[in-house]
């Protein structure tokens, strides 16, 4: 039941590729306008030797030629199909490509921008800490030093150096290009084949009646009438006529049939080579179109994390930008608590968010974009996944 099903697939496929007609009249060489769907991965695989046999089937009332005509017609608008879309994707990466690393240097801007503020207010502290570890009289001042090392490890501060950035994503173009090629039909390298047979029989011929009628033959000079009038003679007395134009018909008759003979087994020889050349490169295309889906369907994956990465960004820059003001005042009004670390309640809530949200950035910035096979990677996700949480974690306290 699944070998039916199967093979009704594949029919179904194979029906789909005769939508392309080569036309065999002066309308042959039109474009041709029909779609052709990609024969690959759909309900089932078709494998090498079935997919053979369908394209016997196809061609099964065509002559060589024609069929040679149509299947290298098909393996163009395979490949031109599947170079068109995946490129049109490539291009819809590279333009979401440049948002999206825009989008993130304005984000790491205000998260530094924001920690250099939380530093400039913490500069007196430092200060004052450091007069507290000179004075040896440590034990008076060990409360006060515990708590300034508490609002230390509260409070991140962060520089620039201290962002350890990934690599930026550079796209290459792993599958080298695929270019079908139209083979010759033979019929030039046939018609000199011909030409050569033809005049070594005609050759041939001359040399044989001036052997029997005793003529020498100087090969060196070009024959004159007189030389090739008995010769003609001798071919024409052979059908039992007189006349040297007879005989001199025989011979050409014969050249020319030699010659239409070499020309049809040269092209018959090469139409069943093109044909078998032919198959092989429609399969190449298919195969090709399948390489190039499936790295269309990786770009679409990384194109919807880009998107949702800069989304997320752009969130994230405008949160962050209303905590650095709540940090701002926190730290101006809260000021006389800084020493014992005593602050709010609410406002130790705003800086652990903070500072959630800025170790998830640090985390996502630092993470590759895709892995060793150029695919999105597992950490990429997990890392925006943080971020999400992050930002989630602080709106689900607004909203």
């Amino acid at each position: 039941m699944q070998n039916e099903e199967l093979k009704e697939n594949q029919t179904d496929a194979i029906e789909e590729f005769e939508k392309v007609e080569i036309e065999l009249d002066s309308d042959k060489n039109e474009e041709v306008q029909e779609d052709v769907v990609q024969v690959a991965n759909e309900e089932g695989e078709v494998t090498n030797n079935e997919t053979t046999d369908l394209i016997d089937s196809d061609i099964a009332n065509l002559s060589k030629s024609d069929a040679v005509a149509m299947l290298v017609k098909k393996a163009k608008i395979l490949v031109d199909e599947a170079d068109a879309k995946l490129n049109d994707c490539q291009a819809t990466v590279r333009s979401d490509l440049q948002e999206y690393e825009s989008t993130k240097a304005q984000l790491k801007e205000t998260v530094v921008e924001l920690n250099n503020e939380l530093l400039k207010q913490l500069d007196y502290q430092q200060n004052h800490l450091e007069e507290l570890e000179a004075q040896e009289e440590g034990i008076q001042y060990g409360d006060e030093l515990e708590a300034l090392e508490k609002v230390e490890e509260s409070i991140e501060v962060l520089q620039t150096e201290d962002f350890k950035e990934a690599e930026p994503y550079k796209m290459a173009n792993s599958i080298p290009p695929m270019y079908v090629q139209e083979p010759s039909s033979g019929a030039f390298g046939g018609f000199i084949l011909g030409l050569i047979g033809g005049g070594a029989t005609v050759a041939g011929m001359a040399y044989f009646a001036a052997t029997k009628l005793g003529i020498k033959l100087d090969p060196s000079k070009m024959p004159n009438m007189e030389t090739c009038k008995p010769i003609f003679e001798y071919y024409s007395k052979l059908v039992g006529q007189t006349d040297p134009n007879i005989g001199m018909g025989i011979m050409g008759g014969a050249g020319l049939l030699v010659l239409w003979i070499l020309y049809a087994m040269k092209k018959s020889s090469k139409a069943s080579k093109n044909l078998e050349f032919a198959k092989d490169q429609l399969n190449q295309a298919e195969s090709y179109a399948l390489q190039k889906q499936e790295c269309k369907t990786t770009m679409d994956e990384l194109d919807e994390h880009i998107k949702e990465a800069i989304e997320t960004f752009k969130l994230y820059t405008i949160m962050l930008n209303e905590q650095k003001a709540k940090l701002n005042r926190i730290m101006y009004i809260e000021a006389d608590k800084i020493a014992t670390g005593n602050f709010h309640d609410k406002s130790l809530q705003e800086i652990n968010d903070t500072r959630g949200m800025v170790e998830s950035f640090k985390v996502y910035i630092a993470t590759p974009l895709v892995n060793e096979y150029d695919k999105l990677s597992g950490d990429i996700k997990n890392a925006l996944s943080g971020m999400k949480t992050s930002v989630n974690n602080l709106l689900s306290r607004l909203y």
